[in-house]
């Protein structure tokens, strides 16, 4: 499986690689390790790799400013056309982008994500065994880092 996460210790975007044999993950900046001891059973994985969460979720491996940039696009040049009155050419546009976003979901694979750090798995078996992506969860791991983020700050100015 293939790990791309942001480094806690130097806060660099790091990827490294994780077989059924490895034993630990390393930052390819500051070298920092990680244990991966009971993350890995069956070949599935059970907790981020990376922070010790057990929260990770389901998402396409596709650029959302890519895929927002596609629909943004469509949506004007559509307006343009309908704006001198060219109604076929409107419902082409919007045609096409909505048939480029259903070849694209149906080609890009999927990448597990952890909720807390944000780290992406790819290659990984037992997807199954995770679900979609759910607001109220994420919203539980931003409130959290926005706290310990303030208590941060009010522990340097003491």
């Amino acid at each position: 499986m293939n790990i791309a996460f942001r480094c806690p210790h130097c806060h660099e975007i790091s990827r490294a690689e994780f077989g059924p044999d490895s034993a630990q993950i390393a930052c390819s900046s500051c070298q920092q390790t990680w244990s991966a001891a009971g993350a890995v059973q069956n070949n599935k994985l059970l907790r981020c790799l990376v922070c010790p969460s057990t929260e990770l979720y389901i998402r396409k491996d596709f650029s959302q400013s890519l895929g927002i940039a596609i629909v943004v696009a469509g949506i004007v040049l559509s307006s343009v056309f309908w704006a001198v009155h060219m109604p076929y050419w409107t419902y082409g546009v919007l045609f096409v982008t909505a048939l480029i976003d259903v070849v694209l979901y149906l080609t890009v694979g999927n990448v597990l994500q952890c909720y807390r750090c944000q780290a992406q798995y790819r290659d990984v078996s037992g997807l199954e065994n995770h679900t979609g992506f759910n607001l109220e969860t994420h919203e539980k791991h931003r409130q959290q880092k926005i706290r310990l983020a303030e208590q941060h700050q009010t522990s340097e100015l003491k």
